[in-house]
């Protein structure tokens, strides 16, 4: 019989690697850019370099966003089954967390805010994304106080630079898009900013939830086992 997979996470090691891998992405979405509109590609049409637009959803970025949103959702699964096999009364608060990172996962890849866009006519999707946020903020606030200072001051810094990305940054570039300068360099530029800090954001708060989940149960090691019945 063979012995268990075993995986171990160390938060600072997890949260460098990932971050490691967004900047270099942000660097390629900057650098395809840049030597794109000072023609120094062997073509002119931003179609043929899409694989390293940040801003472009059936790209490297995109699906990235996508993995460690889904890592989130993944790791704040584990910490609702260990808080409520604890008997923590905070569980319920964990599992509307991790349902919400799978949401935004799914959302990456299929792009539900755009439809959002498309059918609110007046009113963008940023404006309702402000209200979802402010609202989640508000409601959270006891569970916040609930956690250690280190980890409720990490998660509030996550999700800051998170929707400042998002939210923020995405606002500001909304007079691009009226203006009908989406494939310029400046928009580019914008687009790095704002998908980077959306990724910084996910990231740190993988690495809070990490150092949390290490601090409250140890080492996080993941067993990995195949049972087959006869």
């Amino acid at each position: 019989m063979s012995s268990p997979l075993r995986l171990s996470l160390e938060a600072r090691t997890t949260g460098l690697t990932l971050a490691a891998i967004a900047a270099v992405l942000v660097v390629l979405h900057i650098a395809t850019a840049v030597a794109l509109f000072y023609k120094a590609l062997p073509f002119d049409d931003w179609r043929y370099a899409s694989f390293f637009d940040l801003d472009w959803e059936p790209s490297l970025g995109t699906w990235y966003a996508a993995v460690i949103l889904l890592i989130a959702g993944q790791l704040l699964l584990l910490q609702t089954l260990f808080t409520r096999r604890a008997g923590n009364a905070w569980w319920p608060w964990w599992l509307v967390l991790c349902l919400g990172f799978h949401g935004m996962s799914l959302d990456e890849v299929a792009g539900f805010h755009e439809y959002l866009n498309t059918m609110l006519s007046r009113v963008r999707w940023t404006t309702v994304g402000s209200a979802i946020a402010l609202i989640v903020a508000v409601a959270y606030l006891p569970f916040l106080r609930a956690l250690p200072a280190r980890t409720c001051w990490l998660f509030v810094l996550a999700g800051a630079i998170f929707i400042g990305g998002a939210i923020g940054v995405e606002s500001y570039t909304v007079r691009y898009e009226l203006a009908k300068q989406l494939n310029t360099l400046p928009y580019n530029m914008w687009t790095a900013l704002e998908e980077g800090m959306e990724m910084a954001g996910v990231i740190l708060f993988i690495y809070a939830l990490l150092d949390h989940m290490a601090r409250g149960s140890g080492p996080i090691k993941l067993e990995l086992g195949f049972i087959s019945k006869r």
